[in-house]
């Protein structure tokens, strides 16, 4: 299956809005998991339920509810109808190959994103799909499976340390897409520094393998920036977003954002640029090889045509050649070779040919 685009032939022929899961399934059975929190108080629940985590949440508490697993349309058809989502909404939720988008719709706000990482193993870059729903007094967050990226989001819940316990959704939800954002250059770092990795390579020997190398690390970089050039029209959208779902005193915290994936997708440019110079120094360097060996095989050419003159002359079936019967004849030959291949030896370097 191709990297950059996804096979969307399950979406043939389907009405708007039809549930239908595209992508590989992660995961058996969809986790779920919710965190009732404010300022003096903080629960955590998870099941295999629905309508038992609902019945769990409060409403004088921010709850977050994570969904891990996005196969099951059954499950997702009761979260977007608790939480009134649209059906255009929900098969968004559903598709892992959507591009990153914000939809503002019955009081809510849905981001769709791409959670990116650096699988060092590998040497690549994976991504999953990661929507995120604001509503009045919740957060509903949807990943392809279960992972570690918002653990340091709730281990601060936890331990009631910074302002998250004290703040309305709209700063989770800014945390949430912060993190990613934070995600996305710490995995530009990793690619940078084996795109930095190859410019003695480069410089020095280039071989085969270097340039597959360059490459491939090409390839990785264009899979990036497909994730964080529509995230950065995403933050834009939400800063200039007149929601009353964003707080006032939360909207600076979104410019931050907004910086900070620009500051992302800036780097990823550069690497970009510097793969492809990295490119032409090696396409350079093989063509300079290249060039030395013609230019050497000229020389061997150059030297031996008029020895090869003078050897055709003197090897023809004539009986009456004047040096033929010389005694010295054969040594005089060899010396105007010699002569010869030293004069044209000397030019040569004189010229800087060699």
């Amino acid at each position: 299956m191709a990297r950059f685009l996804k096979n969307r032939a399950k979406l043939i022929g389907q009405s708007p809005g039809s549930l239908t899961f595209i992508g590989s399934k992660k995961m058996e059975q969809p986790r779920l998991r919710l965190i009732s929190y404010n300022k003096t108080n903080l629960e955590e629940h998870e099941s295999t339920e629905l309508q038992e985590l609902l019945l769990k949440m409060k409403e004088d508490h921010v709850n977050w509810l994570n969904v891990d697993g996005l196969h099951d349309p059954g499950l997702i058809g009761q979260i977007g109808e608790h939480f009134k989502l649209s059906s255009l909404a929900l098969e968004d939720i559903m598709n892992t190959d959507q591009r990153p988008k914000v939809m503002e719709e019955n009081d809510t706000m849905v981001v769709f994103l791409k959670h990116v990482r650096f699988i060092e193993e590998k040497r690549n870059i994976a991504a999953d799909q990661l929507s995120v729903i604001l509503g009045p007094d919740f957060v509903v967050t949807f990943q392809e499976k279960v992972g570690d990226m918002f653990n340091p989001i709730r281990e601060k819940l936890r331990q009631n340390f910074g302002k998250l316990r004290g703040s309305r959704p709209d700063y989770l939800f800014y945390r949430i897409i912060d993190t990613m954002a934070d995600q996305y250059l710490l995995s530009i770092g990793q690619l940078g520094e084996l795109v930095e990795g190859n410019e003695l390579k480069v410089l020095s020997n280039v071989r085969k393998e270097t340039i597959n190398d360059i490459y491939r690390l090409k390839t990785e970089l264009s899979f990036i920036r497909k994730a964080i050039r529509p995230a950065l029209e995403v933050s834009g959208r939400i800063k200039i977003s007149d929601s009353g779902l964003i707080n006032k005193s939360t909207r600076p915290y979104f410019n931050d954002l907004d910086d900070l994936l620009t500051h992302a997708l800036e780097t990823v440019e550069m690497y970009h640029t510097m793969i492809s110079d990295q490119l032409n120094i090696c396409n350079t360097t093989l063509s300079n090889r290249a060039n030395d060996v013609m230019k050497v095989l000229t020389i061997f050419a150059a030297i031996f045509i008029p020895l090869t003159f003078i050897v055709g002359v003197y090897g023809t079936n004539f009986d009456y050649l004047p040096e033929l019967h010389y005694r010295y004849s054969y040594f005089i030959m060899w010396g105007v070779m010699i002569t010869m291949v030293v004069i044209m030896l000397f030019y040569f370097k004189r010229k800087k040919w060699l």
